[in-house]
């Protein structure tokens, strides 16, 4: 079964991801790339990507040590605080951008100014990843840390010593694992650095789209693609070999008992950090309520209104055109992932780094491969499907992979002296048993294709414009008017995006 898989998946990237990506490297490889290599203005993009990326993951880190511990304790409302510390992943970008916008904008509810800074960037990257990091490390303190560390204790070690000679090797892979894919999403990020950060502070991601989007200028975005590659690529690698480190360290353990007074200062820290994380979201409900006419619904009455769609996508166009693209991608990813997830199981790492080949290609690049690969069907909403899938389907494989390698091989045998072929025991006997990781699995791909927006702003037509577009658009108009509706249709793209997600994984385990 895991030849013809890695057969099919192949074939998948070949025309998703390869070819295209070829034809980026071939148009890079030329004269742009050493117009690139010369000019100092694009190495400064590339060690802002950089530092950006290090200092957001070093940033992630230092917050989530503390919460690892904190959720080894038992307190009030613990379950709710883990499920909405996730909230903020799964978010798609502009919403999240909205949301400091509605912060620490222009016209934001604290009073300040921060777009254009480095400050609401990192700030940014610490409310995406911060929920994420500290549930794997506070994984696997629960499964060997701290037992470690009090036993050290007992030894007569002291709290930094034991920390620093037995904790911390323990908490390593985790670290890299949360660092890594830290810094991948902010090295390669778009939609937050493009809303909040200006061109001072663009990353590569964003200079590749303005090269593209008011240049036309192909050789130096696509030089500037090889380098984000190879960047990305390396990381990616990192964290692959992290990830195999904490296999099976992701569960959130049994919590231990503390006195009621300290039970209580516990939630009162940890609840009070979270509203503090989730306060951009805050900002964006109510400057979704604050219309031209007054506080109320205004917004959100004028997106439903015929005449919405004049100047910029309506709702309900937008709406439509997100939810079709997505599940059509869906559909294109669940047989690409679990071809992947068929071949990975058995497979070595060559076999991992083949199947997570779109990570090391950021959304705009795809889109940029795209163009040069496939200019006949730029007319159809095919490639933007495409790309929605090829971006998904690592998400959806990465929960069945270990799903199916915990299949039991005596259990595989059985079926098979029973006359179960290799596709009847695939139907039969292991897609029922990896059912909630496939939900899981889908519902991070879904949601990666409800919320991607570097993609889409270089494949969509007028016609076909997305919630994230019709938003973009609505940020770029003057006046609170459009401000106000783009507020209230990113609170739109959050419920959608939200509902959506945990319907699917509604008691599937996150592989």
């Amino acid at each position: 079964m895991q030849r013809p898989a890695l057969l099919l998946l192949a074939l998948f990237l070949l025309g998703a991801l390869l070819y295209p990506l070829a034809r980026v490297v071939a148009l890079g490889a030329g004269p742009g790339f050493f117009e690139v290599l010369a000019d100092p203005y694009y190495w400064g993009r590339l060690l802002w990507s950089l530092e950006y990326g290090l200092v957001s993951a070093a940033a992630v880190l230092v917050l989530a040590v503390p919460l690892a511990y904190g959720l080894g304790y038992a307190f009030p409302g613990r379950a709710a605080w883990v499920a909405l510390a996730g909230v903020p992943f799964v978010l798609p970008t502009l919403v999240v951008a909205a949301g400091f916008l509605a912060l620490v904008g222009p016209r934001g509810l604290l009073g300040i100014n921060l777009v254009g800074t480095p400050l609401v960037l990192v700030w940014a990257s610490v409310f995406y990843n911060l929920g994420f990091a500290a549930r794997i490390l506070h994984g696997l303190l629960a499964r060997a840390g701290q037992e470690l560390e009090a036993a050290a204790r007992t030894l007569g070690a002291g709290p930094f010593r034991a920390f620093l000679r037995v904790t911390l090797p323990v908490l390593s892979p985790g670290l890299l694992a949360a660092g890594g894919l830290t810094f991948i999403y902010t090295f390669a990020s778009f939609g937050v650095p493009l809303l909040l950060g200006g061109y001072r502070y663009a990353t590569l991601e964003v200079e590749i789209y303005r090269l593209l989007a008011f240049e036309l200028d192909f050789p130096r975005a696509s030089a500037l693609v090889l380098w984000q590659v190879a960047v990305l690529a390396a990381t990616s690698l990192g964290y692959l070999w992290a990830g195999r480190r904490i296999a099976g360290g992701l569960a959130v353990g049994e919590p231990k008992a503390l006195p009621p007074k300290g039970r209580w200062l516990l939630a009162g820290a940890l609840w009070g950090g979270l509203l503090l994380l989730l306060l951009p979201l805050f900002a964006l409900f109510a400057a979704s309520l604050a219309a031209p006419e007054g506080f109320g619904l205004g917004n959100y009455r004028r997106l439903l209104a015929p005449e919405a769609s004049y100047f910029a996508p309506s709702l309900t166009q937008a709406l439509s055109n997100t939810l079709r693209f997505s599940f059509a991608a869906l559909l294109l990813a669940l047989p690409a992932g679990l071809f992947y997830a068929l071949a990975a199981r058995g497979g070595g790492v060559l076999v991992e780094v083949l199947g997570l080949l779109p990570l090391f290609v950021s959304p705009v690049s795809l889109g940029v491969g795209y163009l040069l690969a496939y200019p006949g069907l730029r007319a159809s909403a095919f490639l933007l499907v495409l790309a929605y899938a090829t971006l998904g389907y690592p998400l959806l494989a990465r929960a069945l992979v270990p799903a199916l390698r915990g299949i039991s091989e005596e259990l595989l045998g059985a079926a098979a002296t029973l006359g179960a072929g290799p596709w009847r025991r695939l139907v039969r006997v292991e897609l029922p048993l990896v059912r909630p990781a496939l939900l899981a699995g889908s519902a991070l791909a879904l949601g990666s294709a409800i919320g991607e927006f570097g993609a889409t702003l270089l494949l969509v037509r007028p016609e076909w414009a997305t919630l994230t577009v019709a938003i973009y658009e609505r940020l770029g108009k003057p006046g609170l008017a459009n401000y106000g509706e783009a507020m209230a249709m990113s609170v739109v793209l959050a419920l959608v995006s939200g509902v959506l997600f945990f319907a699917f994984a509604r008691g599937a385990e996150l592989g």
